[in-house]
């Protein structure tokens, strides 16, 4: 199993759903460069952007290399975040993941990022996202993250996550899991988070917060 398989059966189901073209490999049209999302869909009139999705298979390598999925994940958090030309009233950024349970459990949901110096570290999925426990409870209540006060260990992580995004980074965002499943049987687990803009203006970290070097950050 594959990420570009995933990917297939994701878009055959957004098909089923939506009336719009389905846009795979879509060039990020608020990011300079070759930044792709993985799929959009369109408005059938408008052509306006009514759903970002991005996507990722968290696997055992079966090479030599080595995937970070807690930062690749946030880093897809922040691009769909940062989509303002052509988004639709009411669309939809999302960020789905999909993968082996015990490799989700050991590279997202308990990785912890470290400064360094002797400070704590810290739950990354706790402190920039929203973990699986507040499925049912809080389905409906956005995680309002604020990345302008966010300890060391967490600027370093969000730095090393998405460093082409230092420039236009959010002070605040929402994020909330929308969905969760697990199957015992095969070992697969699959995660939704959607991630919505406040109400208010979009407000970016000051260019006089400096952002830490990174070295790279410690995770565990």
């Amino acid at each position: 199993m594959r990420e570009d398989f995933a990917k297939i059966v994701v878009a055959e189901a957004l098909q089923s759903q939506v009336a719009g073209a389905i846009e795979p490999e879509y060039n990020h049209p608020d990011l300079p460069g070759n930044t792709r999302l993985d799929l959009l869909v369109r408005s059938p009139q408008a052509q306006n952007i009514q759903a970002a999705v991005e996507l990722k298979w968290v696997r055992k390598s079966t090479d030599a290399t080595i995937r970070n999925w807690a930062r690749e994940i946030f880093a897809d958090v922040l691009r769909v975040e940062r989509l303002q030309d052509q988004m639709a009233q009411g669309s939809e950024r999302v960020v789905l993941v999909v993968g082996e349970a015990e490799e989700m459990r050991r590279k997202v949901w308990e990785v912890r990022a470290q400064a360094g110096d002797g400070q704590p570290r810290q739950n990354v999925v706790s402190a920039l996202l929203q973990q699986r426990n507040a499925v049912g409870a809080a389905l409906d209540a956005p995680n309002p993250v604020n990345l302008a006060n966010v300890s060391l260990a967490l600027q370093k992580f969000v730095k090393a996550s998405a460093p082409e995004l230092m420039a236009a980074i959010p002070t605040t965002f929402n994020v909330r899991i929308a969905a969760h499943y697990s199957t015992k049987a095969d070992g697969i687990e699959c995660v939704v988070w959607k991630v919505t803009r406040p109400q208010q203006q979009r407000v970016l970290r000051t260019a006089d917060q400096v952002w830490p070097p990174v070295n790279p950050p410690a995770l565990g």
